[in-house]
């Protein structure tokens, strides 16, 4: 995690400070959805006050991708469909896509395949690990770090992408030395300000480093980042990892699985196609 002295912070926030304004709604329910108690009717109300939030989780709710059976009306109607803890992804999917620029630069549309393609392999990642509800969730929120960087300075950022994969450097290395901090470590700070679950804040600063004694859920989005990336899905900074002479193993149990080459370029249509 990033040092707390004042000008460490200071610095941080200027690095985060033209984040796309984030649905508190959609914030409120990330911490919400991780009580195994909370209700049925609360997570209905709380997206229910968010009412472009709800059109865009209606959409979703629709689109096929998350075991509809029939057409879905309402968050009510969506939520006793596919259940509290699924409608907690489409949710903060919704929301991640509701923030972004209307017309988003070739970065940052890069960016989002690459959320978008890690949050699914996380969750089938975490298939080996008998499932982890969080999965989808830290896949889909692990670089939020990266979107920080662009917005703060596009070009910079772009070109540093640019030179780091021409030169085979390492860039998060890059980044603290522009930046002053790397991807991980704003990613971290921004989900602890939002209040998330520590396990999945944890897994999103940490998705770079590979360890032994890591939890299941930073294995998962860990797999989840560098597999996206493997198959064509944004440059978050695996290409060095990647370019070995010996593939992460989890990465190639996927590839032999046919699911990256074969699933995974539907999923993530699926789901652009399902938010225009």
């Amino acid at each position: 995690m990033i040092a707390s002295d004042p000008g460490t912070k200071s610095r941080v926030d200027q690095l985060i400070a033209r984040l796309p304004a984030f649905s508190p709604v959609a914030l409120r329910l990330m911490t919400v959805i991780s009580d195994e108690n909370v209700s049925f009717k609360e997570v209905a109300k709380l997206i229910s006050l968010d009412p472009a939030l709800s059109g865009e989780v209606l959409k979703l709710a629709n689109s096929g991708f998350y075991g509809r059976r029939s057409a879905v009306h309402s968050i009510v109607h969506a939520i006793a469909l596919v259940g509290i803890r699924r409608v907690s992804p489409i949710v903060i999917t919704a929301a991640i896509w509701k923030a972004l620029p209307r017309q988003p630069s070739a970065a940052v549309k890069a960016w989002w395949r690459h959320s978008i393609a890690s949050a699914f392999i996380a969750e089938q990642a975490a298939r080996e690990y008998s499932g982890l509800d969080a999965a989808y969730t830290g896949g889909l929120l692990h670089s939020i770090g990266q979107l920080a960087l662009m917005e703060y300075s596009p070009d910079k950022y772009n070109d540093l992408v640019e030179s780091c994969y021409a030169d085979g450097a390492d860039l998060a290395d890059g980044e603290r030395r522009v930046f002053g901090a790397d991807h991980s470590e704003l990613a971290g700070v921004i989900l602890d300000r939002w209040n998330m679950p520590p396990s999945i804040m944890e897994a999103v600063a940490a998705h770079h480093i590979e360890h032994s004694s890591h939890s299941l859920l930073m294995r998962a989005v860990h797999t989840a980042c560098h597999a996206s990336e493997f198959v064509g899905f944004g440059r978050c900074g695996c290409h060095l990892r990647l370019a070995g002479d010996e593939l992460p193993p989890a990465v190639a149990r996927l590839i032999d699985s046919k699911y990256l080459v074969e699933t995974l370029p539907q999923e993530v249509n699926g789901i652009e196609c399902s938010l225009l």
